[in-house]
């Protein structure tokens, strides 16, 4: 007899009551996601799965509920785990007491600086945590192929990739010209990850229905751009399934509710994207998305299926998503449903934490290669490489940017030069994109609008998708500055007057990452906010996110890369 006919023996001895269980819940009141009702009965756990639900008396231990709602975890559909700035170890230290005990991860960010180095890393530090993160190989290194990145990720990388067993599904698709122009590269990822069964994850930002049918037919699975009710719709017709994202920069949520009816609802899923260390620890991941889904007025259950069973189904995890035999013994606490706080929060059948807290530590974090730890390559400037000359500063084309969002306009306006050459000040601020992996020389100059500083600069090494480096200033010696000092850190972020630092914050592991505790980098957050203060910022909007997004140049309208301004709906640079 093979172990695993033995494994089975044993929990069907457990399922019929020929044996104890080895664990018993009792006393709680089970949300049952398949219909949408709480009923109580018994939880018969062995080997960390469910056995039993029903009237089982039996348990070698047992866990008592006290009335409380018995919730399947949380997962997340799509998460940049590079936006949080932590290691997945402390990530999962995070998000494991919010009640999230799966996501679903794209570890993009990092490989378009250190490729398949990269993903390894993140695959080997994922494993053997109390969050189950299943991580994609990225589709789209670089985002667009005019990119300057560190690395790129081709069909035969992806091959490698796939090899490993900590690998799952293919990555947000986010170079859609590939996937409607038939690009061979493009379409034998897809193809591997068709044969292996594992999903395809999209990215359909701003696509028409001809480019959503094309996308469909490609096999792509599910999708996390939609930002307006019509545009779920759409997707949903096309047998997606809709990841309503709210993560910092971007937050859907309350656009795309409309959209849900008890007709469709199953086709709708939760997941945060890109949401930063301080929001995470806040607000919260996913548990925030169905709080704010029930405050807005969805029915609790309904919001706890679309962060349950709706997101297992979608990413073929027949094991999790339910309280049901032949689940994962994985299970919540919660006390109220309409506030959705989680109480406790059990993985295959062990508490992992209570009130907020783990009950235990995370493991020691993986070792970073050391590639990683030195990803800041610039070639020399000087601060007259920041002079932006113009053709006509009558009309001339601006970015027109909306804090808390990731979408841009193209306008057309008028700007303060002298001779011919743009004075950043008042609405009107200078964007810079240093290239920052080869040494290129390469820097990107445009106009922006929408950052309230009256003076100062702030700069990162968080750009996405490429992650050169970025920076946003009204005048040019903060600029420089600010620029320096990023590239004298080996990669992070700083608010900068003048030639002084405000405050700032390493990022060394990639340019992306701090290799600190999240208590730390928390506090390192907190400090860059309360020092914009003094550069004349007000607003409570991060403004270092809504900065990322400027340099990602395959999201609607006008976004900056290190070779120069890009209209993404005409996918083609732009003259100044």
């Amino acid at each position: 007899m093979d172990r695993h006919h033995a494994t089975y023996k044993k929990r069907l001895a457990a399922a019929s009551k020929q044996e104890p269980a080895d664990i018993l819940v009792i006393n709680g009141k089970l949300i049952d996601v398949y219909t949408l009702t709480i009923y109580e009965a018994s939880i018969a756990i062995t080997d960390g799965y469910i056995v039993g639900i029903g009237d089982y008396t039996e348990g070698k231990t047992v866990i008592d509920a006290q009335g409380k709602y018995v919730c399947p975890p949380l997962i997340d559909g799509h998460v940049h785990i590079e936006s949080a700035m932590v290691r997945p170890e402390d990530f999962a230290g995070v998000l494991v007491p919010k009640g999230v005990l799966t996501a679903i991860a794209d570890p993009h960010e990092l490989a378009n600086v250190a490729g398949v180095e990269a993903v390894t890393y993140m695959v080997e530090a994922a494993k053997d945590l109390p969050l189950d993160i299943k991580m994609a190989v990225p589709s789209s290194v670089p985002a667009a192929s005019f990119e300057e990145n560190g690395a790129s990720l081709s069909a035969e990388d992806a091959r490698l990739l796939f090899a490993n067993e900590g690998v799952y599904g293919l990555g947000e698709v986010m170079d859609y010209p590939a996937v409607l122009n038939g690009d061979d590269d493009m379409l034998e990822k897809i193809a591997m990850a068709k044969a292996k069964g594992r999903p395809i994850d999209g990215h359909a930002a701003g696509l028409n229905s001809d480019a959503l049918n094309a996308y469909r037919t490609a096999g792509i699975h599910n999708d996390h751009e939609a930002v307006t009710a019509e545009e779920a719709k759409a997707r949903v017709q096309r047998g997606f399934y809709v990841l309503m994202r709210e993560g910092t920069a971007a937050r859907d949520i309350e656009a795309l509710l409309p959209a849900v009816t008890a007709a469709n609802a199953r086709r709708f899923a939760f997941a945060t994207d890109d949401k930063h260390l301080d929001d995470l620890l806040k607000e919260g991941s996913v548990d925030f998305n169905v709080r704010k889904a029930i405050a807005l007025g969805m029915e609790p259950l309904q919001a706890i299926q679309i962060g349950t069973l709706n997101a297992a189904e979608c990413f073929q995890l027949d094991d999790k998503g339910a309280i049901a035999p032949g689940k994962e013994a994985s299970f919540l606490f919660v006390s109220d449903l309409s506030t959705f706080q989680v109480d406790a929060v059990y993985a295959k059948g062990m508490l992992v934490a209570e009130k907020g807290e783990l009950t235990s530590p995370i493991r020691t974090p993986y070792p970073v290669p050391e590639r990683l730890l030195n990803s800041v390559h610039l070639a020399p400037f000087a601060r007259e490489d920041l002079t932006l000359k113009l053709k006509n500063a009558h009309s001339t084309p601006v970015i027109e940017t909306t804090l808390g969002s990731i979408v841009t306009k193209k306008a057309m306006a008028s700007v303060p030069a002298e001779n011919g050459i743009f004075q950043p000040g008042g609405e009107w601020l200078k964007l810079a994109v240093v290239e920052r992996h080869e040494a290129t020389g390469h820097i990107g100059l445009a106009i922006v609008k929408g950052f309230p500083f009256s003076e100062g600069a702030i700069a990162a090494t968080v750009a996405h998708d490429s992650h050169n480096l970025i920076a946003v200033g009204a005048d040019d010696e903060s600029l420089y500055h600010a620029i320096h000092h990023v590239a004298g850190l080996g990669g992070g972020m700083a608010v900068v007057k003048g030639n002084n630092v405000l405050a700032a914050m390493p990022l060394k592991l990639g340019g992306l990452m701090s290799t600190a505790s999240a208590e730390t980098v928390k506090l390192q957050l907190n400090e860059l906010q309360q020092s914009l203060v003094h550069l004349g910022y007000q607003e409570k909007i991060d403004p270092f996110l809504t900065l990322a997004f400027l340099a990602l140049p395959v999201i609607p309208a006008l976004k900056l890369t290190s070779k120069g301004l890009f209209d993404v709906n005409a996918f083609a640079f732009v003259e100044q």
